[in-house]
């Protein structure tokens, strides 16, 4: 299980709102100095993203909670959502050179094409996958437990 900390913000229901802070691994990097993602991270400053999870350990807002992902379940997501559109793009662009005849005039350019709706064919297709039930139940982030309450320090 992928473990992160976020912050309740909101209840809508029996689903909470919650706000985790996106993290960077700049800080732990030795080429950081004279990284330029380092130093554009520097001035955007921080990112916070905001989900949606059932309420299962009765938090109200302001508490801090552990939220996870199975592993299994990142990394499934990360192919069907990377390699999905890509395959989509190269398919979409070996089919359309091997048919479009050698003397076509704009025959790159409507390579070019070809492969770009394969690329948003592939991310519709993802999309959908991520959209149906099972797939939602699969990819939600679950509420761990408690850490803190807001005003109360955590009990040890």
């Amino acid at each position: 299980m992928i473990e992160e900390r976020a912050q309740v913000v909101a209840i809508k229901g029996n689903k909470l709102v919650l706000q985790a802070q996106t993290q960077s691994a700049c800080g732990s990097c030795s080429a950081r100095q004279g990284c330029g993602t380092s130093l554009l991270s520097k001035v955007i400053g921080r990112k916070f993203t905001r989900f949606q999870v059932e309420n299962n350990v009765d938090a109200a807002v302001g508490d801090t909670v552990i939220v996870g992902i199975a592993e299994d379940a990142l990394l499934k997501g990360s192919l069907v959502m990377y390699v999905v559109p890509l395959l989509g793009m190269l398919v979409f662009a070996l089919l359309s050179d091997f048919l479009l005849v050698e003397s076509a005039q704009p025959r790159d350019l409507l390579t070019a094409l070809s492969a770009i709706m394969g690329l948003v064919l592939g991310s519709v297709i993802s999309r959908w996958y991520f959209q149906r039930r099972a797939s939602v139940q699969l990819f939600s982030p679950v509420i761990l437990r408690k850490i803190t309450e807001h005003g109360k320090l955590p009990v040890l």
